[in-house]
């Protein structure tokens, strides 16, 4: 999983799991981890496990955990990143990408 974060040269000094069940209070499949690089910028990676198309709604609860995870842990994320495994959305695409997000399929 983070192979892909990691050709970009993005080398992590510190790299936790976020447990989606005690902080934001969801029984969603995804594996959320929160890190500092060398530079100490903040980095939010989501995995997301689902088979189906990654759709609008899924960007608009994305987004809705993002902000709970930054009032949780007061502070912002610089870079933000979703590794799905199943199709995108064109329309989800663009708005990922408007808000800041790298997507890895």
């Amino acid at each position: 999983m983070l192979e892909r974060i990691c050709n970009k040269q993005v080398v992590f000094t510190s790299l936790e799991m976020v447990d989606p069940k005690i902080v934001l209070h969801t029984r969603k499949k995804l594996a959320i981890f929160c890190g500092t690089d060398r530079k100490s910028f903040y980095h939010l990676i989501f995995h997301s496990q689902q088979k189906s198309r990654f759709l609008m709604k899924h960007v608009q609860e994305i987004i809705e955990f993002t902000c709970a995870l930054e009032s949780h842990f007061q502070h912002a994320y610089k870079y933000k990143h979703l590794l799905v495994q199943a199709p995108v959305c064109s329309k989800a695409a663009l708005l990922l990408h408007e808000n800041g997000w790298k997507v890895y399929e």
